[in-house]
């Protein structure tokens, strides 16, 4: 694929990861618990892991983080969305390249999920000077099981679909 085309496959997998984010805001989560999500901005993080090189990737995760942050949460929640996305891709990214073969996307969706909730709550943990908020993190790591599932379970289907398709095929022959 030219680099023209390679572009605009990472433009399109940006505007689905933002539409998608800013879709979930407005799915009522039946746990009222703050933080949980199901984080379907993900599954075009898999995705792009599945097809494109980690630079992309990442790429893809900044500005969908950025965006999301300026159109809804507000730019202080940007320190959480950005150490959470680029930790899960970045643990999504060494899995699926090393151990895929034996990990399956949906265990790799759960892995990426319990690593954003972990690094969200670091973060959380160092801006408020307080450890004690990391007590929270059981649950949101049972959390991240559940929506890890559910979302590894919409990217298997979906990379499985792609891959048939040969939608990607030329996406890194230049």
């Amino acid at each position: 694929m030219n680099k023209k085309k390679r572009d605009a496959v990472i433009i399109i997998l940006i505007c689905n990861a933002i539409l998608i984010s800013l879709l979930e805001l407005v799915i009522p989560v039946p746990i009222p618990i703050p933080g949980v999500k199901l984080g379907l901005g993900n599954i075009i993080t898999v995705i792009a892991i599945a097809f494109l090189d980690f630079k992309a990737v990442l790429l893809i995760v900044i500005l969908k983080c950025l965006v999301v942050a300026v159109l809804s949460k507000g730019i202080t929640m940007l320190p959480f969305s950005l150490a959470g996305g680029i930790l899960s891709a970045l643990v999504m990214a060494v899995l699926y390249k090393k151990l895929s073969r034996f990990l399956s996307i949906k265990g790799i969706s759960i892995a990426g999920a319990m690593a954003h909730n972990l690094a969200q709550l670091t973060v959380a943990s160092l801006i408020l000077k307080e450890i004690v908020i990391m007590y929270y993190l059981p649950i949101l790591l049972i959390s991240s099981i559940i929506t890890g599932l559910i979302t590894g379970s919409i990217s298997e289907l979906t990379v499985r679909e792609v891959k048939r398709r040969e939608i990607f095929s030329e996406v890194n022959d230049s």
